[in-house]
């Protein structure tokens, strides 16, 4: 028995192996079979055939994905960017479906929890549809090569298109809701999953056309948040950003707004300050926060973008809150400061306590304070171009 099993491993060696060669010779046939040069793009109608035939031979629901890329395969002036924005908007449009089917559900029901499972459902449904845009705006708007430099962001947006659906489903617990929003979500997974699949095959195709890549890339990449500069900023700040905290450090900073419980400051309560974001605004609405206790459920929406807040330390500027699962209220909308934001970073800083959870997208959170409330594996965090669909709860 033994010795069979290096016999295995052997093969299955040869099996993966096998497969990386298939869509590199696949796409090799394809840049190559109309004689043309092989830094060109274009594609034939035989060879965007291929194209989308080597492709699908890497995902895991193959059907599936010759069925979505007919259009583009049967299109002879297709690129290679074609067809990923095509599975891209694959996935979209089965999306926007379950949006639709989540909103007929929870209209449908008298049963405020399942109701307000749906409306979770329609928020982090929507935060995929932003971020499958910008995952086809990228594709679009970059050439083959410079897609490859950022195959690892469309794969973190991606990723989080995977998270938000099954975040959605998690939040159901009415079985006959939970069965009909899982079957109506069985093609959006497939077809993420694919593009997924499709994604990480780019890198192979780049290889295969031969085309020149420069030692250093100026793309975008994802860093982990542990990564700092000398100053002990986060190495992804921008030099406004460091001039922003470096005024806050110092006291220099001049806010727009200024919100203090007793009476001394524009606004008692923070949400009114937010409220009086300026429409259009072009640059960072700066809060100051006077030292309370602030019992509020805070939404700062897509609009507001730019939202700096600052406070006069963790343990005198406080943002509480008392909502839980077991009054009723989802985990996703028991949030006591939420930030609904796509690809612009708000700011929270200098000292602001968060009670109970907060529900953070693209948010920089700088010497603020969560107190510990729950078990370590309940606690979501966020990073740089990484999203956190359910709360942040310590």
């Amino acid at each position: 028995m033994a010795a069979k099993k290096p016999i295995l491993a052997g093969v299955s060696v040869i099996l993966v192996v096998g497969a990386v060669i298939g869509v590199i010779a696949g796409v090799r046939r394809i840049s190559h079979s109309d004689g043309s040069s092989s830094s060109s793009n274009n594609l034939d109608f035989s060879t965007s055939q291929k194209a989308v035939s080597s492709l699908c031979s890497q995902t895991d629901y193959k059907d599936t994905c010759l069925s979505s890329l007919s259009s583009v395969a049967n299109n002879k002036s297709a690129t290679i960017q074609d067809i990923v924005q095509t599975a891209f908007k694959a996935v979209m449009e089965q999306v926007n479906s379950l949006i639709a089917k989540s909103g007929s559900l929870g209209n449908a029901t008298n049963n405020s929890t399942q109701k307000m499972a749906m409306e979770d459902c329609q928020d982090m449904l929507q935060l995929a549809i932003a971020d499958l845009q910008a995952s086809i705006s990228m594709v679009g708007e970059s050439d083959l090569h410079t897609v490859n430099d950022r195959v690892a962001e469309l794969m973190n947006w991606l990723s989080a298109v995977v998270s938000y659906q099954q975040s959605c489903l998690d939040g159901v617990t009415q079985p006959d809701m939970k069965n009909e929003i899982s079957n109506n979500m069985l093609n959006a997974t497939q077809l993420t999953s694919n593009a997924l699949a499709i994604t990480s095959a780019i890198s192979q195709i780049v290889t295969s056309f031969n085309i020149s890549s420069n030692l250093i890339s100026n793309s975008r990449r994802l860093l982990e948040a542990s990564e700092v500069d000398k100053d002990g900023y986060p190495a992804w700040f921008s030099h406004m950003d460091r001039k922003l905290l470096a005024k806050q450090d110092k006291g220099n900073i001049k806010p727009n707004a200024v919100v203090a419980k007793d009476g001394s400051g524009q606004y008692r309560t923070i949400a009114a300050a937010l409220a009086a974001y300026p429409k259009n605004n072009k640059g960072r609405y700066v809060i100051y926060i006077k030292a309370g206790i602030y019992d509020e459920y805070l939404t700062v929406t897509k609009d507001q973008v730019n939202v700096f807040m600052y406070g006069d330390g963790p343990r005198k500027t406080l943002i509480t809150g008392r909502k839980n699962n077991r009054d009723g209220v989802s985990t996703y909308q028991s949030a006591s400061f939420c930030k609904l934001l796509y690809r612009r970073k708000a700011r929270a800083t200098s000292s602001v306590q968060y009670g109970n959870c907060m529900r953070a997208l693209l948010v920089t959170l700088w010497s603020q304070h969560l107190p510990s409330r729950v078990p370590p594996e309940r606690t979501t965090t966020s990073q740089a171009h990484k999203h956190a669909t359910d709360p942040v709860c310590r």
